[in-house]
C-alpha cells in the first residue's frame, strides 16, 4: 500500500500563500481534538488525537478546507488514575482555549470550523454542545459543527476505549502503531469478563489481561471489517459537513 501524504491539508505545514489559495477555495476548518491517555499496552498514548486528526485530513481531502494540529489535552474521563493519563479536569480551561481558537480564526474570515473530538468523555462532549450552541445562537460569521467519533450513526461497531473500534480506526490511519502483539495470546489468555461485560471495573485491575481497555476484545481486529468502519466514519464527516 502507497502512503499518502496529507500534507497539503496540515495548515502547520503551509505558509501564507498556500494557506490563502485552499481558504479561497473552501472557507474550512478543521479542528481536531484528543486526549492524553492509556489506552491499553496495544495503543499509544495519544490514540485519540491521531484518530481525529486522521479523520479531519480524509474529511478535507474530499470537502476542501485546511485541518489544524490536533489538541492532545482532553477533558477528565474514568480512567484519570491510569499511568501517563493527563486530562483537564475545569472546563473552562479547555473552553478558553477553543474559543480563543475560534475568534481568531474568524478574524481570517474562516465562514466554517469543524471542532472534530475522538475523545469522547462525557464531560467534554456536554461543553461542546453547549459551545456549539452559544457560539451559533450569536448568528456569527463563522459557522461552527461539533462532531464526535463516537456519534457516527452509519456503523454498527460501539465506539469504546482502546478496544475494538478505537484499534481498528487507528490501524487505518497509522498501522505502525498498533501493536496487538503487545498483548498476550487470545486463546491463551482470554478475556475474563464476568456475565460477559467488557466495560466493568475488572478491567481496571493491572493484572487484568485488558487493563485500562474498555470494550470489545481488540485481539479480534479484522482488517475488512475496520477499513469499512473508517471508510463509513469519513464519509459521514465529509456529509455532515457539505
Amino acid at each position: 500500500m502507497v502512503k499518502k501524504d496529507y500534507g497539503q491539508f496540515q495548515i502547520e505545514q503551509l505558509n501564507p500563500i498556500q494557506i490563502e489559495a485552499a481558504l479561497k477555495k473552501r472557507s474550512l476548518i478543521y479542528l481536531p481534538l484528543g486526549a492524553m491517555e492509556w489506552h491499553g499496552m496495544h495503543l499509544p498514548m495519544g490514540l485519540d488525537s491521531l484518530t481525529s486528526h486522521g479523520v479531519c485530513l480524509r474529511a478535507a481531502e474530499k470537502t476542501g478546507g485546511l485541518v489544524m494540529p490536533p489538541l492532545y489535552y482532553g477533558m477528565t474521563g474514568s480512567i484519570w488514575h491510569h499511568p501517563y493519563t493527563i486530562l483537564i479536569e475545569e472546563e473552562e480551561v479547555l473552553l478558553q482555549i477553543l474559543m480563543t481558537t475560534l475568534q481568531r480564526l474568524e478574524t481570517d474570515n474562516i465562514e466554517k470550523v469543524v471542532i472534530f473530538t475522538g475523545h469522547f468523555a462525557l464531560k467534554q462532549l456536554e461543553m461542546l454542545a453547549r459551545l456549539e450552541e452559544r457560539w451559533n445562537a450569536q448568528k456569527r460569521v463563522l459557522d461552527v459543527i461539533v462532531m464526535s467519533i463516537s456519534e457516527c450513526p452509519n456503523v454498527t461497531m460501539k465506539a469504546d476505549h482502546g478496544a475494538i473500534f478505537e484499534t481498528s480506526i487507528l490501524a487505518q490511519i497509522k498501522p505502525g502503531l498498533v501493536r496487538l502483539e503487545n498483548l498476550p495470546d487470545k486463546d491463551v489468555e482470554p478475556a475474563n469478563d464476568p456475565e460477559g461485560n467488557s466495560m466493568g471495573d475488572h478491567r481496571r485491575d493491572r493484572n487484568n489481561v485488558l487493563f485500562g481497555v474498555f470494550g470489545d476484545d481488540p485481539r479480534f481486529y479484522d482488517k475488512d471489517e475496520a477499513e469499512t468502519l473508517f471508510d463509513t466514519i469519513v464519509e459521514w464527516v465529509a456529509e455532515i459537513v457539505e
